[in-house]
């Protein structure tokens, strides 16, 4: 896969918010306040006709938000991302979102991308096809 859904999921996250870091690895010292955690859950591959699979990638978004008063600025960021957080642009459509509000006070977001892969076909097409023959009034074509 040449696109990194990580990155696009981060973009767009940027676009929203900013002023906060968004982490994909584990932080040896723990989390700054505000910022959030990206992580891939699983994926689920279909296949279908023609080398087209149908591929379902889950994420998982965690937040953790301003030390004061944190279940003012949970409820701030939910909302912005119920109303804004719905599609990585130019290339898929974030569905179904499940907001959940941890009893340690972060925001938990899960979501899917789906997307329908194929292969590249980079062989070269018609290189080489010559046609020779005749159209109704006997003209010879090459």
């Amino acid at each position: 896969m040449k696109v990194s859904i990580i990155d696009l999921i981060g973009n767009e996250l940027s676009k929203l918010f900013p002023n906060i870091p968004i982490y994909r690895e584990n932080q040896k010292g723990g989390f700054k306040e505000p910022s959030f955690f990206v992580e891939k859950i699983i994926t689920n591959v279909n296949p279908e006709l023609f080398d087209i699979q149908s591929r379902s990638y889950s994420y998982q978004l965690v937040y953790f938000p301003k030390l004061d008063e944190p279940k003012t600025d949970i409820e701030i960021v939910e909302e912005i991302l119920l109303d804004n957080f719905t599609q990585l642009t130019d290339y898929a459509v974030i569905r179904n979102r499940d907001f959940k509000q941890s009893d340690d006070n972060t925001l938990l977001l899960t979501f899917n991308i789906q997307i329908r892969a194929h292969k590249i076909d980079v062989s070269a097409k018609q290189q080489n096809m010559k046609f020779k023959g005749k159209i109704t009034d006997e003209r010879d074509v090459y």
